[in-house]
């Protein structure tokens, strides 16, 4: 059922940054289903990549930023979505460096705090993992510290999964930032028996030890050329992004119930 229209001012804006252990992971298919639900539970949905690298052309519409906000139906100008876009697929600090042009947070905070106050929901999806450099000072997990948001970790179910979960939980911890949830997707298919094993023995120890829910394993998507939307549409109806929404939509309720 759908849930009846509020004012954004009434609500109060939400919102959620979308995180990795690493780049590949998933974090923008996910985003873009937890886009997708939101908006089918009738909420005003906006999105955001406030830097993002390896981006062709400014208009490109293959880029993460451009399929996040058709995944949204956002009317959002894509220079609010995504204040930087670089050409070369570097970490931030150095293709930045590379066209001679700095990020500064003033900038992705102010359209930060535009998309909040347009939007009910604001998912925001980072680049890379939580340490990942944006200039000489500040890395990923900085961002997120000056948003003030909520995060959700996207993962690897494959071997080595264990490892870059915890150290990246670790590190948002020590940040004292929040995490609702560690998903974990399926970047490559689970052809053999031993990957499938790998798979089941990474669900079962972090499920033991994150100190978070654990979601998933996702169902591999391929994510080919000219797919990217029809695979979101039917990840965003599965239980995994169901059970992250409302997780999300929990969140919320308990920040406006204990802010007054």
């Amino acid at each position: 059922m759908r849930r009846a229209k509020q004012k954004t001012n009434d609500l109060g804006s939400r919102g959620i940054f979308i995180t990795a252990t690493d780049t590949g992971v998933g974090k923008t298919v996910v985003t873009a289903a937890l886009a997708v639900a939101l908006r089918k539970r009738g909420y005003s949905v906006g999105v955001m990549k406030p830097i993002e690298t390896g981006v062709p052309s400014s208009v490109d519409e293959g880029s993460d930023a451009a399929r996040l906000r058709a995944a949204a139906r956002s009317s959002d100008v894509l220079t609010e979505i995504r204040p930087y876009a670089f050409r070369r697929p570097l970490a931030p600090l150095d293709a930045a460096r590379l066209e001679k042009r700095t990020v500064t947070l003033p900038t992705i905070m102010r359209a930060f705090h535009m998309l909040q106050s347009r939007h009910e929901v604001l998912l925001v999806e980072g680049v890379g993992g939580v340490y990942v450099p944006i200039t000489s000072s500040l890395d990923v997990s900085d961002l997120i510290y000056r948003m003030k948001l909520s995060t959700i970790v996207i993962g690897r179910v494959g071997l080595g999964g264990i490892n870059h979960a915890l150290l990246t939980l670790g590190a948002l911890r020590q940040r004292n930032i929040s995490v609702l949830a560690l998903v974990l997707n399926r970047t490559l298919p689970a052809q053999t028996e031993t990957a499938r094993e790998q798979e089941r023995s990474t669900v079962r120890l972090l499920r033991q030890l994150a100190g978070v829910p654990v979601i998933g394993p996702l169902p591999y998507h391929s994510m080919r050329e000219g797919k990217f939307h029809d695979e979101v549409a039917r990840l965003a109806s599965t239980p995994a992004i169901t059970k992250l929404m409302r997780l999300a939509l929990t969140s919320w309720r308990g920040t406006r119930s204990r802010s007054g």
